[in-house]
């Protein structure tokens, strides 16, 4: 299987600099899926969204997302923080963890990943994850705050990921926050 993948970040209106940040990155037969939110908005945001992502680009990818936020809460410590949801994929299962208001919503395969309460950087609980077997036809959301967690996938279910990003991005994006939206499509290889 294979993973088409679309993402839509903008800073809060009237702000330059954005908080939020997506990221996809690939290392053989793993993808790595993740939306950052750092606290607030703004320069000192943006900061450390890129912190976050200089981090996410130098580890390796195995297959538990524990080591991953492991490594994002030490590199975030004594900032800030950031409330982050990351996933990765073998190619046929997708294994997450979250940190924060952040979300992963699934159309077919359900995903019951719950985030951990708490802030990156700052203090969280132990970290839950969550694994499943995906199959061709699945979608999967992953969005900040910057969305309003009443967000109905199925409004743009038949669209491609790029569209789907740009219509939940303009129906559901928060006027008073930064945003970001990632869709992604598991396809048939």
């Amino acid at each position: 299987m294979r993973l088409a993948v679309a993402h839509r970040s903008r800073p809060k209106p009237g702000e330059v600099q954005n908080g939020d940040v997506a990221l996809v990155r690939q290392e053989g037969e793993r993808t790595l899926l993740a939306v950052v939110d750092a606290l607030g908005h703004g320069p000192a945001a943006a900061r450390v969204a890129a912190e976050a992502v200089r981090c996410l680009e130098g580890l390796p990818l195995g297959t538990k997302v524990d080591p991953v936020l492991e490594a994002l809460h030490a590199a975030l410590r004594g900032g800030r923080g950031a409330a982050v949801m990351v996933a990765l994929f073998d190619g046929k299962t997708l294994h997450c963890g979250g940190v924060g208001n952040v979300e992963l919503r699934t159309c077919g395969t359900r995903v019951p990943v719950i985030p951990t309460p708490g802030v990156l950087g700052q203090a969280i609980r132990s970290l839950r994850t969550a694994s499943a077997e995906l199959v061709p036809g699945d979608r999967l959301v992953l969005f900040s705050d910057g969305l309003s967690f009443r967000l109905d996938l199925e409004s743009a279910r038949n669209l491609p990921p790029e569209g789907a990003c740009a219509l939940l991005m303009e129906r559901y994006g928060r006027p008073t926050d930064d945003a970001t939206v990632m869709v992604v499509d598991v396809e048939t290889a």
